[in-house]
């Protein structure tokens, strides 16, 4: 009981110091109070401005885990694909016959993935696709002859990962395999960018004060009307 008592002070001496960290953090570097009367920026228009660049530097940090997942995870398909020379229709392989059957991102990642898209096609989508194409066609060519017939329905293929055949067009294997290279990204590097983004991030917020106090004094000195506000 005496050792679960010490540990649980501990614990809470912890909570207790981290969060006074992050209040003194918040209040000091990210919503301090402030007025720069020359600019006419106070506490609401900085926050503001904060808020922005952490958005950017939490956007950059997912872009850095998107890429290396575009090599790593999404390379590996493609890797595979052109390994196994399945360059045409006539030699596309399932998921299965890919070793990926087992993969659930995979599977998700060939029906919704832009990126993975453009260079790996699905035989029995295409095949889809040009059969629409075709009752298009017909339709157009009925739709002079009865003015009245109804609209078009066009549908979209819905690819299934367990049973659909995928391939890369040998025009675009040399593409696909420079897209995806995996040479240069690791998560590892993404996860050590991602750890100088915050330091830029709180070095950035600690020299934010100091430019608009900068600015602030620039405005005082070329504005000379009484109320001094640009």
């Amino acid at each position: 009981m005496i050792t679960y008592g010490i540990l649980s002070t501990t614990a809470d001496t912890e909570k207790s110091l981290l969060r006074e960290l992050w209040e003194y953090f918040y209040d000091t570097y990210f919503n301090p109070s402030e007025y720069y009367e020359n600019l006419n920026v106070g506490t609401g228009t900085m926050l503001s401005v904060r808020v922005i660049i952490l958005g950017l530097c939490i956007g950059i940090c997912v872009a850095a885990f998107a890429a290396v997942f575009n090599k790593r995870v999404l390379g590996d398909v493609v890797r595979k694909i052109l390994g196994m020379e399945a360059l045409s229709p006539e030699s596309a392989l399932t998921l299965e016959e890919l070793g990926f059957e087992n993969k659930p991102i995979i599977r998700l990642a060939v029906r919704k993935s832009t990126s993975l898209r453009r260079v790996v096609k699905c035989v029995e989508e295409q095949e889809f696709d040009k059969n629409q194409a075709e009752k298009l066609k017909e339709y157009q060519q009925e739709r002079k002859k009865n003015k009245k017939a109804p609209k078009f329905k066009e549908q979209v293929y819905k690819i299934n990962p367990y049973a659909d055949r995928f391939y890369i067009p040998e025009d675009m294997k040399y593409t696909a395999d420079i897209k995806f290279e995996k040479k240069g990204n690791s998560w590892a590097g993404a996860i050590i960018f991602s750890l100088i983004m915050v330091v830029v991030f709180v070095a950035i917020l600690v020299a934010l004060p100091h430019i608009f106090e900068l600015l602030n004094d620039l405005a005082g000195s070329i504005d000379t009307t009484p109320d001094n506000i640009i």
